[in-house]
């Protein structure tokens, strides 16, 4: 019986995507026997292709013509699917000490529950704040872009867009990650993402379906993933850069309305123009402290939020 079908969209990092493939094959938790590994290339063009199937023959692959998008490519390989669980990984991540059996066993203890994220790290073992969080209200937006979250005492906060904290003990969340992201196969119905959906956002948009039918979504600090974020993302160019706004604002309108956008549009280009500026004055006073790379990035970010909004 396979326990776990594991999907892997890959574009352009062959050499991590290595890492990640014998991590799972060490550090599942699982006999091979009982786990499904499938591969979806997005035209890596880099050797990806040729390297799975050389180097791992029991890894099935989807190797596609063109790059179609994380949610499109993800939703190619569903139906190949055996496996009783579902796990969403990113060709960008370590699987440490047992994390997919230690999900697997805490999604049999909680059979409630639909979707589970656990702890994705940094490669210095620090957490990464965007594992999980709370959907984007107008006021847990205006608290991370304004920097609110870190002012107000915590009693006053809204519910963060991301984890602002490592916390010890399960905790129930509006969304998880789809970098490492399991699933409860049956309830899917055979839909996974939203096609519309190019990069981000669409782990919003799954688990926001998923709640909305009664089930939980849950994040648990069970197990810990190192997930070398944005490697993909680096050697993105041109529209496809802009997809880690638009993912998200496309959502916020799919569930607050058309009507809304004006005000999230405001606070995120207002939010990157104060980062840019607190920034520019932190490195004139730290030269060396990396602060000018962080302005550069918050203007470029600032213009691109600025790019969507008058698009």
């Amino acid at each position: 019986m396979i326990d776990v079908s594991v999907i892997i969209v890959n574009w352009k990092v062959r050499d991590l995507l290595r890492q990640c493939l014998a991590s799972l094959g060490t550090h599942s938790g699982l006999l091979p026997a009982n786990l499904q590994v499938i591969v979806v290339d997005n035209d890596s063009g880099d050797g990806s292709v040729q390297m799975v199937t050389g180097e791992f023959p029991g890894v099935a692959l989807i190797a596609n013509a063109d790059n179609p998008g994380f949610g499109r490519a993800n939703n190619q390989a569903l139906p190949l699917c055996t496996g009783r669980y579902l796990l969403l990984l990113n060709p960008d991540t370590l699987v440490l000490d047992g994390a997919v059996r230690r999900m697997m066993q805490r999604m049999d203890e909680l059979p409630d529950v639909a979707v589970l994220g656990c702890r994705l790290l940094n490669a210095d073992g620090s957490l990464q704040r965007w594992t999980g969080g709370a959907f984007p209200r107008l006021s847990n937006v205006a608290a991370h872009y304004l920097f609110l979250d870190r002012l107000l005492p915590r009693a006053l906060r809204p519910p963060t867009l991301y984890l602002d904290h490592d916390v010890t003990a399960d905790k129930d969340v509006d969304w998880v990650s789809g970098a490492c992201m399991m699933l409860r196969a049956p309830l899917l119905g055979g839909r996974l993402f939203d096609p519309a959906f190019f990069m981000y956002g669409e782990d919003m948009e799954l688990c926001h379906r998923l709640k909305t039918a009664g089930h939980r979504v849950l994040y648990s600090p069970v197990a810990s993933i190192i997930h070398y974020q944005g490697a993909s993302m680096k050697q993105q160019q041109g529209d496809v850069l802009l997809s880690s706004l638009k993912g998200p604002r496309q959502f916020y309108r799919q569930t607050r309305g058309e009507g809304a956008l004006l005000w999230i549009d405001s606070l995120t280009v207002a939010g990157f123009a104060l980062r840019c500026a607190l920034y520019t004055v932190a490195a004139w006073l730290r030269p060396r402290a990396g602060y000018a790379a962080k302005a550069a990035s918050s203007k470029d970010l600032m213009h691109r939020a600025w790019r969507i909004q008058h698009g």
